[in-house]
This record gives C-alpha cells, structure tokens and sequence, in this order.
C-alpha cells in the first residue's frame, strides 16, 4: 500500500480540518440521498447483521498468488490473490455468534455522498458516539462484508476490479501539504481532491455485500477497533483497502501499523451500533422518531 507517510494531527486541530474539508468536499452533500429505515431494531441507514462468526478462516487461492513483495506464492491465502476456489473455506475456531448494525454506506452515510478522509482513529470514534454509535470491531467489519457464505471478497470468490473503486493510479502526494499543521483548509482540499479517485457511497452496485452493506472494498480505508489481535500494537486497524493499486480489497485483511492519531487523504470510516431489543422508536440523523412503518 502506498500510504508510508503519513499526517499526524493533534485533536484540535484536526477537527477543524475535517470540519472544513467536509464542507468543501464536491458531493458531499448536494447529491446525497435522505438514508432509508432497514431495520426496525436499527437506526435509520443501518444494515442489521444477524450470523456466525469465524475469527480464524482460510480460503484456498487457486490463481495469482503472491508475496506482498509480488513474488509467487504457494500459501493457499497469500498476501494477494486474484482467484480463490469458490465455497473452499474452512473455520478453524470456535464460531460466535455476532447481531449488531453497521452503516449502510461509508461516513457520512448517506448515498451519492463522497466518503469523509483526513481522519484520526480518534476522530471517527467521537464521530460515530455523537450520532449515538461506535466504531465497529474489526470481527464485526468481517461478518458484514463476507456475509453468511464467508466470501474473500465483498462480491465473491474472484478479484473483480470493476465491482469496486479499487486498482486505480497512485499519485504521489505532497506531504509537506497533508502533514502541516498549519495549512490552510482550502491547501489541505486542493491537495486531497488532487490525489482523490474516490467515488460517490453506492455508486458501484456491485460493490454490496450479501446483507447489503456497500463499498466494503476500496474506496477508502476504513477504522475498526481492533478485537482481533487485542488491541496490538493499536487499538485501531484499517479495513477493505484503497481505490489505489496495491491494495488487497478482501474481507479478511488489515493494516495494523498505523496508529490512533494517523489521518491520511485515503482513510475513512463507517459506525457501528448494538440492535434495540424492543420496538421502541429509533432516532433519524436529525434527532427525530420516524414515521410509522419507516419510510
């Protein structure tokens, strides 16, 4: 992955900056879509996911297998593959059961809305509890993107760059711009809108998961809060890889090497939630009940 450098901000500051890259984002608003009521033990644009889990799974690569350093490789789940066998998964732990709700789309979860980025671990946490959510668990981000049959991919056993905003060209970014304290807002959006290739939340049918949760590969990177490995060496992992090449864009991998404070022009986030138990009424993002029925 292309992301070595990276930005590191204080809490304060980077507040302001997301606050204005939002604002100044093309897409961000005009062209979203009110979020529909799926569930009626979730909140408004969530997917409920109802499954079993398996923390420690293997598929079986049967084409373009290789190293992270591109070289061929045996493993039947290497660090890249292009085919794996389709229904050869086998679970080597005990299952769990998992019920949560998870973000239809990617922050700000809305449809033709372009995915927030320049965004800390920290940040998305506080984003997600202000909305009466949470950062979903890096277990929680699996189960919702592989679905029930436990897919290597959001969409199937086969890489398939035009189901996702995945494989497009990196373009070297200026980090004395991305990693500047004291940039201006409109510096930082210039920058970002110069390396961005991401693409409208939805605008890529394909890119759906079996319980119907999008853009679950590429796009952007996306926080989790790390379960599986126990919050080491970070609380946080990023999950479902970049629109750039060199990405792997599976369900199962991570990137664990970035820590808390990283904010970077690829990196975003969707939240999290616990279903309601009882039909109570759930809240929509402005704060009020919906109408009977959902809408």
């Amino acid at each position: 992955m292309r992301d070595e450098l990276v930005s590191v901000v204080d809490e304060e500051q980077e507040t302001k900056l997301v606050a204005s890259v939002e604002a100044a984002a093309p897409g961000s608003a005009s062209a979203a879509t009110p979020p529909v009521q799926h569930s009626s033990r979730c909140p408004v644009g969530m997917i409920e996911v109802d499954g079993l889990y398996c923390a420690k799974l293997l598929h079986r690569c049967i084409k373009g297998g290789k190293t992270h350093t591109g070289e061929d490789s045996p493993y039947p789940e290497p660090y890249y593959c292009d085919e794996f066998a389709v229904g050869d998964v086998k679970c080597f732990s005990q299952e769990e059961k998992k019920h949560f709700c998870i973000d239809e789309y990617e922050y700000p979860n809305q449809k033709g809305a372009i995915p927030r980025v320049m965004v800390s671990w920290y940040e998305a946490k506080r984003l997600c509890e202000e909305h009466g959510k949470r950062l979903c668990g890096d277990d929680e981000w699996n189960l919702a993107c592989e679905g029930p049959e436990r897919l290597p991919y959001v969409y199937g056993w086969k890489r398939d760059r035009s189901a996702c905003n995945i494989d497009k060209r990196w373009i070297k970014p200026n980090d004395g711009i991305l990693a500047n304290k004291g940039v201006s807002p409109e510096r930082l959006q210039t920058e970002i809108e110069r390396l961005s290739k991401r693409v409208p939340s939805g605008s890529m049918p394909r890119c759906k998961s079996a319980y119907g949760v999008m853009d679950m590969g590429g796009n952007v990177d996306e926080w989790t809060v790390n379960v599986t490995w126990h919050g080491k060496p970070h609380q946080s992992l990023l999950k479902g890889g970049h629109w750039m090449g060199g990405a792997r864009n599976r369900c199962r991998p991570v990137t664990a090497r970035h820590g808390e404070t990283t904010a970077y022009y690829a990196q975003g986030f969707r939240c999290c939630a616990d279903p309601t138990t009882t039909e109570q009424a759930l809240p929509t993002p402005g704060g009020t009940s919906p109408p009977p029925g959902g809408s």
